[in-house]
């Protein structure tokens, strides 16, 4: 019988508690009495920013939201894993405890579990209420940030995973570098050939890397998926041709020796090495790459069969409940600043992400950005066309389900049909279906 998240949150409650015991407790103001104090509204911010920019995020754009916004004050928490638990654990404090989490951010695939919780604040109507500000999010991201007809949270950045080439490997093997426009780019068909030809041209080198053992294998599915015409409307059906079709396609690569599976997860360590020649990764990685010389690369989409597209990511700005009124004002003040373009083009220059605003990506500093790094272009084209992770409150259990079945079809080279199938019962059994 299927058990509310919600259920198991509240047993991490009492540790929860415990360790928020030592905390400071705010001063009640008397029953009947107006509070007076003229202390700036405190908000607990979560989040697993990557070191470097994150340095960038408190160095420079903190104190630009204080300036402007002195009756707030943001109390950055770096948790360090990108775990959902332990955001969980935060929410199951009473919603007046001093150390819970008022702003965090995590992928959208959440929302559905913090809808059930009821722990959000009215996002949907605040957008409404501020059409400029929602007319000028790019309309995959609304779609992205979206749950059962209603937005509830704030795009703070996008990304997808597309190809990174080996220029140099190709050029060897005399294979043409792929189109940076997705609806033009290389099919299918041509991807399996450059393979081949990459991997029997040069030496010590394989064509393609396939990760595996890592929950994201489930996310860069869903392009594959997408591209050979799976239905999109909710979770990838398993089991059905377009399915079936993804699974083999890197089966047979790694068959015919024509790729590798990764060592550690996603790691671009065997692209870095030259060990592979072609890899799925993304932009984030942009502070390496923006100083890599080793031999020459670009960036290119996915390849496309019956459609293109990518599989769209990124953190949201997810805003909890709070006490006070005031504090729901700071909160919204800051999804306000999070969207402007001095805020988007310089986090998303800095942290290699990309923007959500339709005035951003258009900025001119954000377009210098793309002329004097043109190899980004192969992430930013496949925005319009990425496919967003269903935000169903067990997606997490579906996508724990998903890597022994992938890993078995790779590593031990399982049968892909009875495999997905067997894999889409079990789905369909903890959904309730």
């Amino acid at each position: 019988m299927k058990k509310s998240i919600w259920y198991v949150m509240s047993l991490m409650l009492v540790a929860a508690l415990l360790l928020s015991a030592c905390g400071s407790k705010e001063t009640e103001t008397p029953a009947g009495e107006e509070a007076t104090s003229t202390e700036p509204a405190t908000l607990n911010l979560w989040h697993t920013i990557p070191t470097d920019t994150e340095t960038f995020f408190n160095n420079e754009l903190i104190p630009v939201f204080t300036e402007q916004h002195p009756e707030c004050n943001i109390v950055v928490r770096n948790l360090g894993v990108e775990d959902p638990a332990l955001i969980r654990t935060g929410l199951a404090l009473p919603v007046d405890d001093p150390t819970r989490p008022h702003l965090w951010w995590i992928a959208s695939s959440e929302t559905g579990a913090y809808v059930e919780g009821d722990v959000l604040a009215d996002v949907d109507s605040w957008l409404n209420e501020n059409p400029e500000v929602k007319a000028n999010i790019i309309p995959a991201l609304l779609d992205l940030s979206s749950y059962e007809g209603k937005v509830w949270s704030i795009p703070w950045m996008t990304n997808n995973t597309a190809m990174w080439i080996n220029v140099d490997a190709f050029e060897k093997a005399g294979v043409p570098i792929p189109s940076q426009n997705p609806e033009e780019t290389w099919t299918w068909e041509e991807f399996a050939e450059a393979m081949k030809k990459v991997t029997e041209t040069n030496e010590g080198m394989a064509g393609f890397l396939v990760t595996i053992n890592t929950g994201w294998d489930f996310w860069t599915f869903h392009a594959w998926y997408a591209a050979a015409g799976g239905d999109t409307s909710g979770l990838p059906i398993l089991d059905s041709a377009a399915a079936i079709k993804t699974v083999e396609f890197q089966q047979d690569l790694l068959e015919g020796g024509y790729a590798i599976t990764s060592p550690t997860g996603w790691d671009a360590a065997p692209w870095y090495a030259q060990q592979v020649a072609v890899m799925a990764n993304g932009p984030w990685n942009f502070p390496n790459l923006s100083t890599f010389t080793d031999f020459e690369f670009t960036v290119v989409p996915y390849p496309r069969d019956v459609r293109p597209a990518a599989n769209l990511g990124g953190n949201q700005l997810f805003i909890g409940k709070t006490p006070t009124a005031a504090q729901e004002a700071c909160a919204f003040a800051f999804a306000e600043y999070i969207l402007t373009d001095d805020f988007q083009v310089a986090f998303q220059k800095q942290s290699g992400n990309l923007p959500v605003t339709l005035s951003a990506a258009s900025n001119q500093e954000y377009t210098d950005h793309l002329a004097a790094y043109p190899f980004m272009a192969g992430f930013v084209n496949q925005t319009p066309f990425g496919v967003a992770r269903l935000p169903i409150p067990l997606f997490n259990e579906v996508g724990n389900l998903f890597t022994p079945a992938w890993d078995a079809v790779m590593v031990n080279s399982a049968d892909a049909t009875e495999t997905f199938t067997a894999l889409q019962e079990e789905v369909a059994g903890i959904l309730g279906q």
